[in-house]
């Protein structure tokens, strides 16, 4: 049996199981899904990522297959996790998602979102959770206005992984700070 983290109105939110893989396979191979989130990747370098991912689960944290409750389609992959070593956030606790493009425009990714938040404050002690993304990826800038994010310029950088000159290398930071009890 996969572990349910979190549900939703419309969705459930798990541990992704081996039978996940070649959905998010696809989602990490897929140049309209990865155009801003990052390099498009084969199987090996998806295996990578996923067994990152798989290795926050020791602190309660990972991103999470995101399937409709109604019938069990995956639609996307959202999450939290640690912010990475050697950047200007290291050690926040970080949220991003992933959805497949025929879930796109659905509000998956909100409800999805706004869940992970609920779970987080709920589960753990952080006085806020980020977000980062390309500047050029509006789309997920847009969620996390509706979810509640803020802007934190302050905080954008120039993301190591990228060189300089590519489109995805500048960063923006949002923020959203635990509410007060």
């Amino acid at each position: 049996m996969i572990e349910t983290i979190v549900e939703s109105e419309r969705l459930r939110l798990r541990v992704p199981g081996a039978a996940d893989r070649a959905t998010l396979h696809g989602w990490f191979g897929d140049r309209q899904v990865m155009a801003d989130l990052g390099p498009v990747r084969d199987a090996v370098t998806s295996d990578e990522v996923l067994a990152r991912h798989d290795g926050y689960r020791a602190d309660g944290l990972g991103f999470w297959m995101v399937e409709r409750r109604a019938d069990g389609v995956p639609v996307g992959f959202c999450g939290l996790k640690p912010s990475d070593p050697g950047r200007p956030l290291a050690g926040e606790l970080e949220i991003g998602w992933m959805f497949g493009p025929a879930h796109w425009g659905q509000g998956y990714a909100g409800e999805a979102a706004r869940a992970v938040i609920d779970w987080a404050w709920a589960h753990r002690p952080d006085s806020r959770i980020v977000a980062v993304t390309a500047r050029v990826n509006v789309k997920s800038q847009r969620v996390m206005e509706r979810i509640g994010m803020r802007a934190e310029p302050t905080l954008d950088y120039e993301h190591p992984s990228y060189p300089e000159g590519d489109r995805l290398r500048d960063s923006v930071v949002y923020v959203i700070d635990r509410p007060a009890p």
